[in-house]
């Protein structure tokens, strides 16, 4: 597998000033995605999703994604929904992880059918 200069973390996630929105959760799902890779090729697949939170998880693939490119996550429930690749994590014998974020989180909730822990913005306002 080849990949690109264009899917390194952006500057702005790698700032120690950047916070998560929510806590992950180490838990592993399987998902079907679909969407282009960086060659514009479609895919569908099922994967493994890992490290869930509330507003995305972390895609584990055998494709080179580009950061920013938007693809489709369904879960076992059949409920779908729209995700934009944010930062290539780690690559580890031509598996990519890439870290993916739900657009409109708030429209997608419950995606993963767990509960997770109230937001952190939640706690410090309380």
């Amino acid at each position: 597998m080849k990949t690109t200069d264009t899917n390194n973390t952006p500057p702005h996630r790698r700032h120690p000033s950047f916070r998560r929105r929510s806590q992950r959760i180490p838990l592993a799902m399987p998902v079907e995605v679909s969407g282009r890779d960086a060659n514009g090729e479609r895919f569908s697949f099922t994967t493994t999703a890992t490290n869930l939170n509330r507003n995305g998880a972390t895609l584990h693939v055998n494709r080179d994604l580009r950061i920013d490119s938007v693809i489709v996550p369904q879960n076992s429930r059949a409920a779908r929904t729209s995700a934009r690749i944010v930062a290539r994590v780690n690559i580890v014998q031509n598996l990519c992880s890439y870290g993916m974020e739900f657009i409109g989180a708030d429209s997608v909730k419950g995606f993963w059918g767990i509960s997770f822990p109230p937001r952190w913005r939640d706690l410090r306002t309380s």
